[in-house]
């Protein structure tokens, strides 16, 4: 089936009441998108998509349209991690940070990171879809963090550590 992300707002779904919508989103699209994450995959019949793999990089072009259709403004960092970003007219206030890992271990589950990543990009659709993304006065920033189970180079959380600027650069470099 379709996603929802592609039917833009005008084709209905403001006009599907708050119930319908939260369900088409929150619910219907959620479980679709996790779906669509799940099989894009390095391996063959599992789940396999570590840093900077094939299937990473087919993963972040996906994500970065759903946070796109989430009226987000997005872009990839040097260390891959991928930000959606809303900004309130006017605000000096920090952002709030929410979001999760993209990439798996070696025949991994189809919710880790996913779910996390999905999840924040969907309620940030709904305000959007609802006219209330335009009410927050706080920055909010979805990032799909690039390295956190630490199968490519046997170090974790290299993407959030970058946001974090808390890189290892004795393990990493000697």
């Amino acid at each position: 089936p379709a996603c929802l992300a592609s039917i833009p707002v005008s084709d209905g779904l403001e006009q599907l009441g708050a119930d319908g919508l939260y369900r088409e989103i929150l619910r219907d699209e959620t479980v679709l998108r996790l779906k669509e994450l799940g099989k894009i995959s390095d391996g063959e019949g599992f789940l396999e998509r570590t840093f900077l793999s094939p299937a990473s990089f087919r993963a972040t072009d996906v994500i970065i349209s759903w946070m796109k259709d989430a009226g987000l403004t997005t872009w990839v960092d040097q260390m891959g991690n991928i930000h959606g970003r809303f900004e309130p007219s006017n605000s000096t206030d920090k952002a709030l940070l929410i979001g999760s890992h993209m990439d798996t271990v070696i025949d991994a589950g189809m919710y880790d990171g996913a779910l996390g990543i999905i999840c924040a990009i969907s309620a940030l659709k709904v305000l959007r879809v609802t006219g209330k993304l335009q009410r927050l006065t706080r920055p909010v920033e979805v990032i799909a963090f690039s390295d956190e189970e630490g199968v490519r180079f046997q170090t974790t959380f290299l993407g959030s550590a970058a946001v974090a600027v808390a890189l290892p650069f004795k393990r990493l470099f000697g």
